[in-house]
């Protein structure tokens, strides 16, 4: 009876004061006599010559039980010693990531010079833990054919989606490529060092331009389900344990290459016939990665120092434009001999230097210091090369230094402070990058861009604002942890501030232009008009306070934490002035405070020994995260002079004389010549286009937020083989929905459409569509929107749901492999608020992968996914005797919009013109604003996916020794299957015509890269 009530205690507190698991791993275990009696008062050392210390101790408790936590990766000896009984000795230990590794012992009365050594195999199944992490150490990562950098390991694993189209290294370590998993957001992923959180205060938190070097990793562990309490966040993370050094020196190295002569070609004549006009393929590939590290001082100071250039350059899917930088050529003229070309550079560097100070003091320091540039970058199928971007990253430092103190053989401190300073910017293309020429750049400012309606291109030059950002940021975080046999007690602090400031440029008056062709006769039809702007943003506290235990309990251990977070941010005072659209702007915006959140979360789970064998467990765990936050989004969106300066309203443009000059008066917002009333009329003023309710930015459990649980069953099939099934499902809550306070749903006409007859939209061609809406025209241009919680109007909601089946298997043949599959659906519904708020049905905050700024329906309110389902697996085998070694990765993915991960299935964004919904609808009128066209989602969601994409990456190696020294001379063969799946389209506006239906439909933009050999040489000794 006692114990049921322990257990239902242990339970209640869990899910009252929740906790996950440590950074690092642990070793536990119990230790008996030989009539199974438990043994209070022994001591336990845990020695591996990656502890610069040497060697850990704990002492049983009363239980019997031990704990020695926060180890770093690596092979121990557990030595289990007591007076009056002989010693015992466990090899062969292997601890990586996070796991917690039971070592039991049974000590029988002896002398204790007597030793028994004992080599068993090493457990496979954490019993303990609940969180859901595969590890990859960095003798799998340099076997593995893979570009080596953190979004390509991590997407192997199963469950993640995202991570580019990167094959065989094409693509340097761009900020973006971010992976999500089981419904979580971009911005919940986080990439850390040793537990550090290292990232940027913007994109949520998320990556920056400091990307992690895999020549200063011991491992990367990639955790996906049940995260610990040290973040506020659910999702994707990647943690990099860096590598000391050690008593002796080693070293490694690793160069790679590629060039277009070493590629396939997987451009087919369907592929060109569906509109791509030319393929994506890599032009050069090179990377060089030097690590080098050992004794300053053995047994005292250890360094290890790395350095990385990668250089790479891509024929993009367009042609060079004959006219680029002709102010007086209007069209694009494609030169078809010549693709433009993206190209990238980078370079990373980084020390780390470990000093055991005394045998309680331990301080570790790492400075990295990093420059890339992608110039130019970001030519597409839809973005011509003068309309491209120097991408630069010009300074990025990260200086760190961690103390820890293990005060007791209980009691471990830690504290860690970091400095991270990112300059950047998308630029305007540069003669000192190579991008253009110095005459180039010295037109470049007389060029407007121009967007081309029917298909989605952007030429002459960069629509949307360069900007010029510097981000520095310092973060501290400290922490306390208390060890029992039973028990495993951590409290903790974070605590990240800093600032963003940022200027958004143009380089011509800040005009831009939209045409539209039909039938070969083009003719412009929309201004967007802008105006340069400088912000800044403050970060002032985003802190956290936890609190967490793992209590085992005979075969029962309960883990539970809670989490406070408090987030402010606020603002200086600022000041807009003149700009050539808008001359008698003339602005100053007072200091002010902005976002101020307090939030309670928690951790929570329970893991069962089924048999207490150690080889099955059962395990369940409820989580609330929050969504990931810094600069960005509510983060920076109130700022004053963001909502005044960022404005940029368009209006229509009927150029009667077709000379492509709009005879207006611009600086008019009314109606007068060729163009109409613009869209916005707060251009330019201090009139708050945008308010921001406080429930919605301040109080205490308002940020937006999502409940993860899951349930598993981890079973060891035979020795070093193990599989793990699991189901987790998803639930996000406190959206942010916008309220036009200048507009009620009385102020909207609402249409049905019938779609154009097309069989390539399958039970949509010639469908009714319903719920389209146009302000009337006597509301049109009045803007004043009130940003709020959906909870205020209405219902909301967003659920995934899905299973895991994965494997784990380390053979003693030398094979490793590890995979699985994986497949989920998302449940949306936002019928309540698309109802109450009709403007919610504009699609434009999401205007992003080639997607236009559209219209859904209110008929698509309710959207469920099918199952999507994923299969990958990898691993490495050194073939003995010969010592070739052969590895490969194999990932089969559901197609998914680059970019875009909350919805990865295709939309169709229809034009549809005044005439068109004259016969096609029952709007019964033009549209406001003298609007030529609207465009409209006319296919229903998760009907239209890309192709799935199959991937198989192949390396044979051959192994070279000589004493300490080791060569591995290697072939790789990236996309080995020649797959040419469609991995982006463009999903720019349609105008519906005779015959086909459609001008155009979802035209490839981007295929994998073709089959890729890539030679790779490694050496270390």
């Amino acid at each position: 009876m006692n114990r049921i009530v322990h257990v239902l205690a242990a339970f209640t507190g869990a899910v009252l004061l929740p906790a996950m698991a440590f950074a690092q791993a642990s070793i536990t275990g119990i230790v008996r006599d030989t009539s199974g009696a438990v043994l209070p008062g022994v001591t336990v050392e845990a020695a591996s010559p990656v502890l610069i210390e040497k060697v850990r101790e704990a002492v049983t408790d009363a239980n019997g039980r031990f704990q020695v936590v926060d180890l770093r990766p690596g092979t121990y000896t557990v030595t289990f010693t007591l007076t009056g009984f002989n010693t015992v000795k466990r090899d062969g230990v292997v601890l990586t990531g996070s796991a917690v590794v039971t070592v039991d012992a049974d000590l029988r009365v002896g002398a204790l010079e007597e030793t028994i050594t004992v080599t068993g195999e090493a457990p496979v199944v954490d019993v303990q833990s609940t969180t859901q992490q595969r590890v990859l150490n960095a003798e799998v990562i340099d076997a593995l054919p893979s570009a080596r950098n953190y979004f390509g390991l991590a997407r192997m694993i199963p469950g993640t989606l995202g991570g580019g189209n990167d094959v065989g290294g094409s693509l340097i370590q761009d900020v973006g490529q971010s992976l999500t998993v089981h419904g979580s957001r971009t911005v919940d992923q986080r990439i850390t060092i040793n537990g550090i959180n290292t990232m940027t205060l913007q994109a949520g938190g998320n990556i920056g331009g400091q990307t992690p070097d895999m020549g200063s990793a011991a491992e990367v562990s990639v955790d996906t389900s049940s995260l610990g309490a040290d973040l506020p966040t659910g999702g994707v993370r990647v943690n990099f344990v860096p590598k000391d050094g050690g008593n002796t020196f080693s070293n490694s190295a690793i160069f790679s290459f590629t060039s277009e002569a070493l590629q396939g070609d997987n451009f087919t004549p369907e592929l060109q016939a569906q509109g791509l006009i030319t393929p994506n393929k890599i032009l050069h590939a090179v990377d060089f990665n030097e690590s080098f590290g050992g004794p300053m001082s053995r047994d005292k100071v250890w360094f290890w120092a790395s350095f990385r250039i990668n250089d790479v350059a891509n024929d993009a899917p367009i042609f060079v434009n004959k006219n680029a930088f002709n102010p007086n050529a209007w069209l694009y003229d494609p030169d078809t001999a010549q693709p433009g070309v993206n190209r990238g550079e980078q370079y990373n560097s980084s020390i780390r230097v470990t000093w055991q100070v005394n045998p309680k003091n331990k301080i570790a320091g790492t400075y990295k210091a990093d420059k890339w540039c992608n110039c130019p970058s970001q030519m597409s199928a839809t973005v011509a090369p003068e309309a491209a971007r120097d991408r630069r990253f010009p300074r990025l430092r990260q200086e760190h230094a961690e103390w820890t103190s293990p005060v007791t053989n209980r009691l471990l401190f830690e504290v860690v402070g970091m400095h991270l300073y990112e300059r950047w910017g998308d630029m305007h293309l540069r003669a000192d990058t190579g991008s253009i020429t110095q005459e180039q750049e010295d037109i470049q400012s007389q060029m407007i861009a121009v967007t081309e309606q029917s298909t989605g291109l952007v030429y002459r030059g960069r629509g949307p604002f360069y900007n010029n950002t510097a981000v520095p940021s310092f973060a501290f975080r400290a922490g306390a942890t208390y060890v029992t046999g039973s028990h495993a007690f951590k409290v903790g602090w974070n605590h990240t501030s800093g600032y963003l400031d940022e200027s958004l440029y143009q380089l011509n008056d800040g005009r831009s232009y939209r045409f539209n062709t039909v039938a070969g006769v083009t003719t412009p039809n929309q201004i967007t008009m802008r105006g340069n702007y400088h912000a800044r943003t403050n970060l002032d506290r985003d802190m956290g306070l936890y609190a967490q235990d793992r209590w085992t309990m005979d075969r029962l251990t309960v883990a539970g934490a809670i989490r406070f977070d408090l987030f402010q941010t606020s603002f200086p005072e600022q000041t807009l002035g003149p700009v050539a659209l808008a001359p008698n702007r003339n602005l100053t915006f007072p200091a002010a405070d902005n976002i101020n959140w307090k939030d309670v979360t928690y951790r929570s789970g329970l893991s069962y020994d089924l048999f207490g064998t150690g080889r099955t467990a059962v395990k369940f765990s409820f989580n609330k995260y929050l969504l990931g936050q810094t600069l960005n989004g509510l983060g920076r969106d109130p700022n004053p002079a963001i909502v005044a300066g960022a404005v940029a309203p368009t209006r229509t443009w009927n150029d009667i004389d077709r000379d492509f000059v709009p005879d207006c008066d611009l600086v008019i917002l009314t109606a007068n010549g060729e163009c109409a009333q613009v869209n916005n009329l707060a251009f330019g003023s201090a009139v708050p286009t945008e308010q921001f309710d406080p429930d919605l930015i301040t109080g205490f459990n308002h940020r937006q937020s999502n409940w993860e649980t899951s349930v598993s069953v981890v079973h060891e099939l035979a020795p070093r083989v193990a599989v793990d099934v699991g189901y987790f499902r998803r639930s996000w809550t406190n959206f942010r929905v916008v309220d036009n306070l200048a507009l009620t749903p009385a102020d909207f006409t609402q249409y049905d459409l019938v779609n154009p007859i097309d069989p390539r939209l399958g039970d949509s061609s010639g469908a009714t569509i319903r719920g389209f809406v146009d302000v009337i025209p006597t509301k049109f241009g009045q803007v004043n929107n009130y940003n709020t919680l959906s909870t205020k109007i209405g219902d909301m909601s967003e659920v995934w749901q899905g299973v895991d089946f994965t494997i784990n298997a380390r053979l003693l043949n030398g094979l490793n492999l590890q995979g699985g599959i994986s497949t989920g659906s998302t449940h949306e519904n936002d019928c309540d608020i698309l109802t109450a708020l009709p403007e919610m049905r504009n699609m434009a905050a999401i205007a992003a992968a080639n997607r236009p700024a559209s219209q859904r329906p209110l008929q698509f309110c309710d959207r469920k996914s099918p199952y999507l389902t994923q299969a990958k697996l990898f691993g490495v085998y050194l073939i003995p005797k010969v010592e070739v070694q052969v590895s490969g990765t194999f990932r089969s993915v559901p197609g998914q919009i680059q970019g875009n991960f909350n919805e990865n299935f295709a939309l169709v964004a229809l034009a549809a013109t005044n005439p068109f919904l004259a016969t096609n609808s029952n709007l019964g009128r033009p549209l406001a604003g003298n609007a030529p066209n609207a465009t409209l989602q006319i296919l229903p969601p998760h009907e239209h996916f890309l192709d799935r994409r199959n991937e198989l990456d192949l390396r044979v190696g051959k192994l070279l020794r000589a004493g300490r020294h080791r060569a591995l001379v290697s072939i790789d063969f990236f996309n080995a299957l020649n797959s040419n799946a469609v991995v982006n389209v463009n999903q720019a506006s349609n105008l519906a015509v005779p015959g086909p239906g459609l001008a155009s439909y979802w035209r490839p933009t981007e295929i994998l890269n073709a089959r890729t050999m890539k030679f790779t040489v490694a050496y270390d000794f």
